[in-house]
């Protein structure tokens, strides 16, 4: 089937060609004009934050912890990292516990840990989806193992109710990381609602995006007060009533309004990154890359679409983002897997807990392959033909380049 927005022959932007797309798409936060005349009576009043949360903080709280389940309660934060932190502390995992990540992620999932002297213990990727290796995650329990820290990758759900199997069987803590996955179904939920925690993120690019923010979800009053209580000092409901040691972790009022605003229109930017990943499902076909497949038990969301290149393509990977990013289409390789991160490779080691790529093979094997290319935000079917336009442009350039004789 042939696009007539895919333009074969046209030079590349790189080479000096027309971008396929006049300038890029900004990642911008969209704004409703009833959110913005909220706003401006927060300006108004002055009150733009509070201790324990001020009250447009708690009511994104409630609507959000309402999206998820009438058993779900929320702690809104500043950040997907502080989420990601005020959940492990409040599991009780401190120094020297052990904590299952996947070797495929953001390195928040690591640094949050790090954060209270844990040792992350890197788990490879199953093969078909990329997801966190249930089986292999299940061999890497040991005596020091605390908790699993899935990542709902790109989008992909992990299987989180096998994990939640896992945990409860060898009396781990399930925490799972949704911070590129809010509202992604597995099996008859959404994920988050099958960890002990659940942690959201809010910045550029995400689902509901507000500038900077997060939220933990949880399901039961005694974990949600503490939850609450870590994330203002460690106070409890008195102005001088220090419980414990604690964070200063809470939302402000202006990103809690300009998330509600995302929040309700939610299931609209997941249905247009949907359209726009089954663009890509149908036009990629005519060229040799392979979009890394749902998993059986859920849909993607589709943070971000994640590709994998042919072989022969892998010598010239960063040309290709780079050439993709020339047409003014955003296009990246992934984060590097975590066991490739210097610091964090160096801390692992000192503690006897460094797995790298010969551990990881999986994820060693399509971390090479892969690149990510645009869902959104907000990108309308139109500009997603664009971007597929481009990707197209560009493989099939690079694909005749690498084709031609005396290579």
């Amino acid at each position: 089937m042939k696009h007539s927005h895919i333009a074969d022959s046209a030079p590349l932007a790189i080479h000096g060609g027309v971008p396929s797309r006049p300038s890029p798409i900004a990642a911008t936060v969209a704004i409703s004009d009833h959110a913005r005349a909220r706003v401006m009576d927060l300006v108004e009043t002055g009150a733009l934050s509070d201790y324990y949360n001020g009250p447009w903080a708690r009511q994104f709280e409630g609507e959000f912890a309402r999206f998820h389940g009438p058993e779900c309660r929320a702690v809104a934060v500043n950040s997907g990292t502080s989420a990601l932190h005020l959940a492990i502390t409040a599991a009780g995992i401190g120094p020297g516990d052990e904590v299952i990540v996947p070797a495929l992620c953001f390195v928040a999932a690591a640094t949050a840990l790090v954060q209270n002297g844990a040792v992350p213990i890197i788990c490879d990727a199953e093969p078909l989806n990329l997801t966190l290796d249930v089986a292999m995650a299940e061999r890497l329990i040991g005596p020091k193992t605390k908790a699993i820290i899935p990542v709902h990758f790109w989008g992909y759900p992990s299987d989180a109710k096998a994990l939640r199997v896992l945990c409860d069987r060898h009396g781990l803590t399930l925490i799972e990381d949704c911070a590129q996955a809010l509202g992604a179904p597995a099996y008859d939920r959404r994920v988050g609602q099958f960890g002990h925690y659940a942690t959201y993120a809010f910045s550029v690019r995400k689902h509901v995006a507000c500038g900077e923010g997060g939220m933990v979800l949880c399901q039961d009053a005694a974990t949600h007060e503490k939850l609450r209580r870590l994330s203002n000092y460690g106070k409890g409901p008195g102005w001088d009533d220090y419980v414990s040691a604690g964070f200063s972790y809470r939302l402000a009022e202006f990103p809690s309004i300009v998330g509600l605003d995302g929040l309700a229109r939610l299931e609209e930017e997941i249905a247009a990154r949907r359209r726009a990943a089954e663009h890509y499902w149908e036009i990629f076909q005519t060229v040799p890359v392979t979009i890394v497949p749902e998993p059986g038990w859920g849909r993607s969301v589709y943070f971000k679409c994640p590709i994998l290149l042919p072989p022969e393509m892998l010598e010239v990977r960063r040309q290709i983002v780079k050439a993709i990013g020339a047409e003014n289409v955003s296009c990246r390789v992934p984060h590097r897997p975590l066991y490739s991160i210097s610091w964090l490779a160096e801390y692992l080691k000192e503690r006897h807990a460094y797995r790298g790529a010969d551990e990881c093979p999986v994820a060693a094997a399509a971390h090479a392959r892969l690149i990510e290319i645009e869902t959104g935000p907000h990108l309308p079917l139109p500009e997603a033909q664009t971007s597929g336009g481009a990707v197209i442009k560009v493989l099939r350039h690079f694909g005749a380049r690498l084709a031609a004789p005396g290579r």
